[in-house]
């Protein structure tokens, strides 16, 4: 099992939050974290093809949300998660349990 934090960040780089939980376990499955709405307060916007922020994701690929910023799991795995071209981040926290 690999497990994801998922991180956003402010335009202004004043806050940094954990939004959620990305799986993999021969599925993927994301997950927002429990105070989602504080950080939409902030200004996060749930992902369009994820909007539900009280349901766990399932699919048999990558989320297309992710995807698009990553590709595959060896960027996400690598220490260099963090893109230019948008605020998330994407940081592997466990290797195989």
């Amino acid at each position: 099992m690999e497990v994801f934090y998922v991180y956003w960040s402010s335009y202004d780089l004043k806050y940094k939050r954990i939004i959620g939980f990305l799986i993999h376990d021969d599925l993927w499955y994301f997950k927002y974290n429990n105070n989602i709405e504080e950080t939409i307060k902030l200004g996060f916007r749930p992902f369009p093809d994820m909007n539900d922020i009280d349901k766990i994701y399932e699919s048999k690929d990558l989320f297309l949300t992710f995807k698009n910023r990553y590709k595959d799991i060896k960027l996400m795995k690598s220490e260099k998660g963090e893109l230019i071209t948008d605020k998330i981040m994407i940081k592997h926290i466990k290797e195989r349990v």
